[in-house]
Formats: structure tokens, C-alpha cells, sequence
């Protein structure tokens, strides 16, 4: 079982496991109402790591496992936090954070991946970097414009009513 098989299975369970229990031990009790986005975040990161990706100017470069684990994923991720929380802010503060959010996690991924690599656990090429952090941006960019949509859609359903 390589090491990627192992993330993609330990780091859903621990988000999913650890998560709730934070916030709910910090008084955000109404997160459960939200918790479907975080496991939808976990369910997204699992899959991710199997979905095949296109070469780009004949180079594998993983852009839908991080267009998808690492963009919307985090997305997800950022809105079951923002709703657990109860967090709303400034339509500009709030896509900052989301993209401080995805680049800190797509940060860390590459640490990760050029560790394994130098240590020799897997055989990476780390040329694919910028890939990456275009593919993690690209898919967190993708759920902010849909929530932002999603809620436009909700101040005329309801002024309308």
C-alpha cells in the first residue's frame, strides 16, 4: 500500500473524527446542521486521489486530484467552518480567508510531497508545483463563486416571497 493510499484514507477520517467534537466542545453546537459540507469535503479528498488527470504539455501533473483534494476540498471545508462558526463577513474578507485557507493547505501538501520524495518513501517529480497551486486556487475559486451564487440566489428567492 503506497503512502498516498494511506492519506487518502487516514486524512478524511481524522478531519471527519476531530472537527465536530473541537467545535462542539467550544459552543458551536449548531455545526451539525453544516457537518454534510465536511463530509463532503472528506468524501472529495478520498475520491480525488483516483480520478485521472491530463497531461499538460505532455507533463502528469495530478491537476484534478488537486483541482478537486485540494481546491474543493478546501472550499467545502472553508464553508462547513464559516456556517459552523457562524462566521460572515465582507464578501472580499471572506474570499481572502478562503484563499489563506488553500494556499496554507496547498503549502503544506507540497512540504509533504517534497519529504516523501527526498526520503525516499515515493518517486515524485516535484516540477509540478505550480500545477498544483493553479489546480488547489482553481477549485476553492469554483465553491466561493458557487456559494456566492447560491446565496445571491437566496436574497431573490426571498424577496420575491
Amino acid at each position: 500500500m503506497s503512502i498516498f493510499t494511506i492519506v487518502s484514507i487516514v486524512i478524511p477520517i481524522v478531519l471527519a473524527s476531530s472537527i465536530p467534537p473541537i467545535l462542539q466542545h467550544y459552543g458551536y453546537t449548531h455545526e451539525r446542521r453544516y457537518r454534510w459540507l465536511l463530509y463532503l469535503a472528506c468524501g472529495l479528498f478520498f475520491v480525488s486521489w483516483y480520478v485521472p488527470s491530463p497531461l499538460i504539455d505532455g507533463q502528469d501533473t495530478a491537476f484534478n486530484t488537486h483541482f478537486i483534494g485540494g481546491g474543493i476540498f478546501t472550499g467545502c471545508l472553508w464553508l462547513y467552518l464559516k456556517y459552523g462558526l457562524g462566521w460572515c463577513r465582507y464578501w472580499l474578507v471572506e474570499a481572502f480567508s478562503l484563499f489563506a485557507l488553500v494556499s496554507a493547505l496547498g503549502c503544506m501538501n507540497e512540504l509533504f510531497e517534497l519529504l516523501v520524495a527526498k526520503i525516499g518513501v515515493a518517486h515524485l517529480s516535484l516540477d509540478d508545483t505550480n500545477w498544483d497551486i493553479a489546480a488547489n486556487t482553481a477549485g476553492a475559486l469554483l465553491v466561493w463563486l458557487v456559494s456566492v451564487g447560491a446565496m445571491g440566489w437566496q436574497r431573490i428567492v426571498r424577496r420575491d416571497t
